[in-house]
Parts: structure tokens; C-alpha cells; sequence
């Protein structure tokens, strides 16, 4: 531990204390890099009754949005945990960008990253909010903890829940809302589906009035489980091209998909030197 400590790539996000975990910085918003397994085992090993976990699911959009917006980068550095949601953080964090070598070692290092996730390499490390989602309600049915289905349009938060009870038989749903949440409520899990950067608003907003174990934002996570919106084919996911297959799907969305190249951009200019540690398999 002390060894990893010494690394300037490693921070600590020392908001929960206890909960502190170690994660990997990309332009000063930390993230954990050891995959889903690892995710969930930290989760129920730092689980407490009066603490409320906080995660985000990060992708390229949200880091070119907190470039732009020092109080949304705030709230990141404020979460418990921030996740890598989206092939683009993998991209930039498995490219340490360092200036050793020649000109042409460090055009072809990032190319060589690139192509490996093309070709399905370092998908263990994504934990997308539409997939973290599908494996909290797996574990809160192992362990009996219930679930709060917060957000979408008209009846997402409704048509997800009975999806989830049709999987997950013996899940707890302790509600779901598409948008005034009653702050009464308790729940173990509760996802917020806001979309991206109004979800954290929110939940920063209100952390302290949740009476939920674990809050998780997850974007447009109730457009798919509700059934109005198709994901895409598991040979498109494992390959990181989801965003690719959605903007197919709904073309009107291709001014979001320019935060992409200026993702992209930012990473170039930066040169960060750092690396996810390997994630968990067992």
C-alpha cells in the first residue's frame, strides 16, 4: 500500500473517510479502475448503515464537461467512487501518454491502445451504469436490500422496475418515480436517471436528506430497461461501440457525440501519466 501511495498517478478520494478507496486520476477526477467484481466487493466490505455511498458513472462527456465547469468537477471529486463508463477513459488512462521514446512510439502507442479495445481488450475494466445497475439489483436480491428506480420520461422508472422484478423475482423494489422523489423514502440502492450533470446536481443537492445506503447516477440506463430505447449487440458492447450504435439509433443526438473528439483532443494535448491497476478476475 505504501509503495502504490508513493505513485502521483494514485489519489485518494478522502470525502467518506473510512470509505476512502484508491483510484487513478484523469484530469483531476479520480477513478476506479479495477473492475466490476472489485466494484462490488468494495461496496459490501465498506457498507455502513449511516453512510450513504455515492457513484458516477464517467465517460468522455462528463470529463469535457467538468474542462469546462470547475463546480461540476467539484462535485466529482466530492463522490464516493467515480467509474469508467465508456471505452474513451479506458483509451486515455491505458495510454500513459509519457514523452519517452520517438516521435513514432508515441503516435503509434495510442493507435496500438485504440485498436486493442476494437478488439475487445480491457472490457473488464468498463463498468458502465446501464450493467452496474443490472448487478446492484442482482446482489440486492442475493442479500435482500431493496431498490429505488428514480427519473426517466412518463413511465421508464415504472416499466424498469417490472423489469427487474421479472428477472429478479425476489427483488425488494421500495418504489420508483419519474421525478419528485419523497424524501422519506429508505432504500438501499437508489438510481438516478437525470442524465448526465443534472443526476450529480441533484444528488449532491440532496445527499444529506437521502435515507438510501447507496446512490448510483445512471444516465439513460431507464431508456433501456423500460424497452424505448434498443441496445446495442453484445459485439458492439464488447467492443466499446455502444455510443456508436445509439447515435445510429437516434441520429438527433450527434451534437453530444462532438464532446468525443474534444475528449479525444484534450487527451493528446495532456499527455497523462497514468494507468489503471489490474483489475480483479476472481
Amino acid at each position: 500500500m505504501k509503495n502504490m501511495e508513493k505513485d502521483k498517478g494514485l489519489v485518494r478520494n478522502m470525502n467518506y473517510d473510512s470509505f476512502s478507496v484508491i483510484t487513478r486520476e484523469i484530469f483531476k477526477i479520480p477513478i476506479f479502475g479495477k473492475g466490476m467484481k472489485s466494484l462490488l466487493k468494495t461496496i459490501e466490505n465498506n457498507w455502513k448503515e449511516d453512510r450513504t455511498i455515492w457513484i458516477a458513472t464517467v465517460n468522455p462527456e462528463f470529463v469535457v464537461e467538468a474542462d469546462k465547469d470547475p463546480k461540476f468537477r467539484h462535485i466529482l471529486n466530492k463522490t464516493w467512487l467515480n467509474v469508467p463508463d465508456g471505452v474513451g477513459i479506458v483509451w486515455a488512462v491505458k495510454w500513459k501518454g509519457n514523452k519517452r521514446g520517438g516521435v513514432i512510439e508515441r503516435f503509434w502507442r495510442p493507435v496500438k491502445e485504440g485498436w486493442a479495445i476494437l478488439r475487445g481488450e480491457n472490457r473488464e475494466i468498463l463498468i458502465s451504469g446501464v450493467e452496474l445497475m443490472d448487478q446492484l439489483c442482482r446482489v440486492a436480491e442475493n442479500l435482500g436490500k431493496t431498490v429505488f428506480f428514480l427519473g426517466g420520461w412518463e413511465d421508464r422508472a415504472k416499466k424498469t422496475a417490472d423489469f427487474f422484478t421479472n428477472k429478479y423475482p425476489k427483488l425488494k423494489v421500495a418504489g420508483f418515480q419519474d421525478e419528485n422523489f419523497d424524501f422519506g423514502v429508505r432504500a438501499d440502492y437508489l438510481f438516478v436517471a437525470y442524465g448526465m450533470k443534472k443526476q450529480e446536481e441533484w444528488i449532491e443537492a440532496n445527499l444529506k436528506r437521502l435515507k438510501v445506503g447507496l446512490v448510483v447516477g445512471v444516465g439513460r440506463s431507464l431508456d433501456y430497461y423500460s424497452g424505448k430505447l434498443a441496445r446495442a449487440p453484445e459485439s458492439w458492447r464488447r467492443r466499446g461501440l455502444e455510443w456508436l450504435y445509439s447515435l445510429f439509433m437516434q441520429p438527433s443526438r450527434w451534437r453530444r457525440q462532438l464532446r468525443l473528439p474534444q475528449f479525444i483532443w484534450m487527451v493528446v494535448k495532456s499527455h497523462p501519466k497514468t494507468g489503471f491497476p489490474e483489475p480483479d478476475q476472481g
